[in-house]
C-alpha cells in the first residue's frame, strides 16, 4: 500500500497556459467504498494526455465522472472554465462536448450512416448531415472503406472498422474533449495503427484524455502522462520527463515492472 507521508509529495498537475480541463479535489466512492481520492488535474486546449496504472487503479470511472455517467462524485470539474455541474442544457448537452469512446465498439443496429448521424443536432447540423458524416468518417480514417457502402448494416463491418465507427460517431458531434478508454486494446496491429494515426491527427485540434495499458502507446502518442494507483494520480508530467526520468518512487516500479506497490 502507499503511505500517507509519500503520497504527500505527489506531483502537482502540470500547468499550462491554456486549460481545457480542470480537475480540483476530485473524490468518488460507490457503495460506501473509495474509488478516487482527491484527484486534482488538468489537461490543456490539445493534444494527448495517456492515462496509465494498474488494473483497478480508477481510470474508467475518472472518465465517466468528467461527462457524468457517474454522477455521485464531489469536487469540481470545469470544462473550457464552465462547471460541468452548471453545463447549460443539462448531462445531455454536455456530452454532446465531450465524446467518449470504450474499449469495445458498440454499434447501433442500423445502417454505417445513421450510426455516425446519430448524435448531430440542430437545424444546420442535420440539413449538412451527409457532409458531416464524411468528415467524421474521414477523420476516423474509415471512409475510403465504407463510402460505397453507407447503408449497409454497421454490424456487417469488422471490429476494427466498429471502432473506427465508434470513433466517428463521437467526433460527428464536434466534442470539445475526447475521452478513450482503451480504444485499441482488442484490435488487430493494422486497425491499431489507422487509429492511433487518426487520434494524432485529432489532438492537434481538441485534447483527448487516453486510458492505456500499452505503455509503448503512452509512449508514443501521449504529449503528457498521468499515472494512477489505487485512486489517486501520483504523478503527471509530460511524456518525456515521466518516461526518461520518473520523479516517483511508484512511478519508477510501474515502469519497470508494469505494476506498483498497490497491486
Amino acid at each position: 500500500m502507499i503511505s500517507n507521508s509519500r503520497l504527500s509529495n505527489i506531483t502537482a498537475p502540470v500547468q499550462h497556459p491554456t486549460t481545457a480541463l480542470q480537475i480540483d479535489q476530485l473524490k468518488l466512492s460507490i457503495q460506501g467504498q473509495p474509488i478516487l481520492h482527491e484527484i486534482s488535474l488538468s489537461l490543456p486546449t490539445s493534444g494527448i494526455t495517456a492515462l496509465i496504472g494498474p488494473s483497478g487503479a480508477g481510470k474508467s470511472s475518472l472518465l465517466h465522472c468528467i461527462n457524468l455517467l457517474q454522477q455521485a462524485w464531489q469536487g469540481e470539474i470545469t470544462l473550457h472554465q464552465k462547471s460541468i455541474r452548471q453545463w447549460p442544457g443539462g448531462d445531455e448537452k454536455l456530452r454532446r462536448h465531450i465524446g467518449l469512446v470504450a474499449q469495445k465498439p458498440t454499434v447501433f443496429p442500423t445502417t454505417i450512416y445513421r450510426n455516425v448521424v446519430f448524435g448531430i443536432d440542430g437545424f444546420w447540423q442535420r440539413r449538412n448531415a451527409h457532409a458531416i458524416a464524411e468528415q467524421a468518417l474521414r477523420q476516423a480514417a474509415l471512409w475510403g472503406e465504407v463510402k460505397d457502402r453507407l447503408h449497409a448494416p454497421a454490424a456487417s463491418l469488422s471490429l476494427g472498422q466498429q471502432q473506427r465507427l465508434c470513433l466517428a460517431r463521437a467526433l460527428a458531434i464536434k466534442p470539445k474533449l475526447l475521452l478513450l478508454d482503451e480504444p485499441t486494446a482488442s484490435l488487430d496491429p493494422k486497425s491499431k495503427q489507422l487509429i492511433e494515426q487518426a487520434l494524432s491527427q485529432l489532438a492537434s485540434h481538441i485534447p483527448l484524455l487516453l486510458v492505456s495499458h500499452n505503455l509503448e502507446q503512452a509512449q508514443r502518442l501521449g504529449e503528457q502522462v498521468i499515472f494512477m494507483c489505487e485512486g489517486k494520480v501520483i504523478e503527471q508530467a509530460d511524456c518525456d520527463t515521466f518516461f526518461n526520468h520518473p520523479q516517483r518512487v511508484e512511478s519508477k516500479e510501474f515502469l519497470r515492472w508494469a505494476v506498483c506497490e498497490c497491486d
